[in-house]
Formats: structure tokens, C-alpha cells, sequence
């Protein structure tokens, strides 16, 4: 994975909807932090898409960037329309079409997410455009059916997927901090930041390189919305961070690294595998704090911040506690959450051998199940912010 096409190929969630999938897996974790985040979501919209509503031009347009699979996706994309169309109802204007935009690299799988969409209802929700208006549905769930038109568009949101001046509103959650490549000096071994039998951030030097990768990207990506936003348009994002001015503490995403370097060690040390593929991986993520995404957003200079701020205490591991007996059912648990997240660049770097990665998500399952109290006290942070088009 030593280019940046190799890596768009191969970053995404795990496709289809198995026990191993992103999709099966999403609702336990993950739905924690979509329910978290729809109250700051919804008050961001109520509070900015007002300024600019009488200029829609009869189609809303929403991108959702790194929308992965799974109910939370659709979640989401219901949570922005509703919002949007009770402003318009509120200030007695005609409710416009939505158009919703699935944004992920090829590598995701849009086949499961399309195959899931609801029916479309159309917008008015009174049957004149499709069917009946739909039950009162729990928060936790997407309605049976939808208001919007959806899309797929296929790319890296790192640079422009869209025509000038064309986007009303933007989101972006649990995706930014995957980065578009790893920072190529840390598998320089010439270089004092090489990253030698580590994972992830290892010392001060490799935290910079990350950090310097980290800058550039999010000024690309805000580059590329500020072309694809119109002006006032608005744009919301949440990435998983850090609650610390420390750059090596990298909260939850420290904690995956610490035991995916683990298993790798585990598969070196009984020869399964060269030391070098060790040396040679490197996961492709950064966890900013909440000043350095308000920095990086205030160096681009494109948007304007509305709100930023640091959600804490979000469980890394869908069990809160392991009960005797239990130590087992954890691990297996443990192991194909892992494999829902990270099994497409490990099995590309093992080079798509079956039998290294069943071994090595088994050495992540067993190391779970023995030493579950390493793994229980693990929590995740996000940095989300509001931000909007000057």
C-alpha cells in the first residue's frame, strides 16, 4: 500500500452484511456516536441553513463524504433532510426536492448501501408524490421510506467530486481522520522519523509527520468543498480526535494501533510472517485535537466556524463490562469488529492470504478474550465542528 490509488482501493469499512460486516457492526459503536452528534447536527441547521434558504433553486443538495454502509448512513441522511425541511415549512416556503449524495472512494460498498435505501416517498410526505407518509419511527432507525433522490458518487474527498458552486450542505462523520496516504517519510528507512516495528505513532518525530499529513489533507479537502459549496452554504464534520494537547496520546485510534501492532508481533515471533511486514505497515489515520482542526480550518480560510468542539468518552468495544464466562464471547466480538474496520488493508498488505488473515484477526480475538481488561477501559473521542461558506 504504498501509493495513494493502491490505498483508495482498499480503505473501506467491510463490505456486505455478515457477522464480520461494517453494516452488522455499525449499530453497536458507531450508532453511539450518530445519536450523540443528530441534536448538534440538527441545531447547526436550524441555527445557518435559514440565511440562505430563499436562494435554493427549487433542488436542496446534500453530500454526505465517507458515507461507508448500514442504518447509521441512512440515518443520517434523514436526520439533514427533515431538518432542512422544517425550516422551509416554518417560513411558509415551498418545500424543495432533496438530492442525497453517497460520497465514499470505489473501494466502499455502494451495492449493500443501495440495496438498503428505503423507497422514495417524494417530499410533500402526503402521498401525491409516491407513498403514504410513514410511521412514527424510533430515533435509533431510519423511517420505511425516504424524501430524497440519492446518488453514488465515487472518489476521494480530498479533491473536487463536484461542479462550482452546486452544494447546500455538506457531512462528513468518523471519515476524516483516515488519511489519503501514509506520511511517506515514517517508511523512509533513511529518515529520523522512520516508523521501525511500529504501527502508528511511535515517537515525537513520526507524530509530526502524521500532524503535517493531517494539515495538508484537511486544507485539500476544505479546498476542494470551498469550490463546491455556495456561498453561506454549510458544512458539518465530526472525525475521531483527541481530548489532549499531546499528540502521541491518540485516544481510541492509539488503542486499535497499539493491538493491531500486537497481532502483527504475535505472527512475526511464530514466523508466519517477516519482520519486514511489520516495519512496513502503517495505519493511514490522525486523530487531531480540537485547536488543530480550528487552525487548519482558520489557515484555509475558506469557512467560517460556527462551532467546534471535543465529545469524550464514546466505548472503543461494544461491551462495557466482561462477565465470568464471558471472556470468550468478548473476543469473538472484539475480532470481527476489527475485521469490519480493518480487515481490507490488512488482508492487502498480507497480500490477500486467507489464512494470514484469519490467523491474524484470530491472535486479536484470543488476546481480547485473555486480556479483556486492556481492551474494556478503551474509549474514542470526536472533534466535530460547523462550519460555513464565506
Amino acid at each position: 500500500m504504498d501509493t495513494v490509488s493502491t490505498l483508495e482501493n482498499v480503505l473501506c469499512m467491510k463490505g456486505g452484511n455478515g457477522d464480520s460486516s461494517y453494516a452488522y457492526h455499525s449499530p453497536s459503536v458507531q450508532l453511539k456516536i450518530v445519536l450523540a452528534l443528530k441534536p448538534l447536527l440538527e441545531h447547526g441547521i436550524y441555527q445557518n441553513v435559514r440565511s440562505f434558504i430563499k436562494a435554493v433553486d427549487g433542488v436542496f443538495r446534500i453530500a454526505d463524504f465517507g458515507c461507508a454502509i448500514g442504518m447509521n448512513t441512512l440515518l443520517t441522511a434523514d436526520t439533514i433532510v427533515t431538518a432542512v425541511k422544517s425550516i422551509f415549512i416554518r417560513h411558509c416556503l415551498d418545500v424543495p426536492e432533496f438530492q442525497v449524495h453517497f460520497v465514499d472512494l470505489p473501494s466502499n460498498d455502494f451495492n449493500t448501501l443501495f440495496r438498503t435505501l428505503p423507497p422514495f416517498r417524494g417530499v410533500s410526505g402526503d402521498g401525491r408524490t409516491g407513498l403514504p407518509t410513514p410511521a412514527v419511527h424510533g430515533e435509533d432507525k431510519p423511517p420505511a421510506t425516504r424524501s430524497y433522490f440519492a446518488s453514488a458518487v465515487s472518489g476521494s474527498h480530498y479533491r473536487r467530486l463536484f461542479p462550482r458552486q452546486t452544494l447546500h450542505f455538506c457531512h462528513s462523520s468518523t471519515s476524516l481522520h483516515w488519511l489519503s496516504q501514509v506520511p511517506r517519510s515514517i517508511e523512509d528507512i533513511s529518515s529520523p522519523s522512520w516508523n521501525d516495528g511500529h504501527v502508528y505513532i511511535s515517537s515525537d518525530a513520526v507524530a509530526d509527520a502524521y500532524l503535517n499529513q493531517f494539515k495538508q489533507d484537511f486544507a485539500a479537502f476544505l479546498g476542494a468543498r470551498a469550490e463546491e459549496i455556495i456561498p453561506g452554504g454549510c458544512m458539518f464534520i465530526a472525525l475521531l480526535g483527541r481530548n489532549s494537547v499531546d499528540i502521541k496520546e491518540q485516544s481510541g485510534l492509539g488503542a486499535c494501533a497499539f493491538h493491531l501492532e500486537a497481532a502483527f508481533l504475535e505472527l512475526v515471533k511464530e514466523g508466519l510472517i517477516e519482520e519486514e511486514k511489520l516495519n512496513s505497515f502503517n495505519i493511514p489515520y490522525y486523530g487531531p485535537s480540537v485547536e488543530e482542526l480550528k487552525i487548519a480550518v482558520e489557515t484555509e480560510n475558506s469557512f467560517e466556524i460556527d462551532s467546534v468542539r471535543t465529545l469524550s468518552g464514546f466505548p472503543l468495544h461494544p461491551l462495557l463490562e466482561v462477565g465470568e464466562g464471558e471472556e470468550d464471547m468478548f473476543g469473538r466480538i472484539v475480532g470481527k469488529h476489527y475485521r469490519a474496520l480493518f480487515e481490507n488493508i490488512v488482508g492487502a498488505h498480507l497480500g490477500w492470504n486467507e489464512y494470514l488473515i484469519d490467523e491474524f484477526f484470530s491472535r486479536i480475538e484470543k488476546r481480547a478474550a485473555a486480556k479483556y481488561g486492556e481492551y474494556l477501559p478503551n474509549t474514542l473521542d470526536l472533534v466535530m465542528g460547523f462550519l460555513l461558506r464565506k
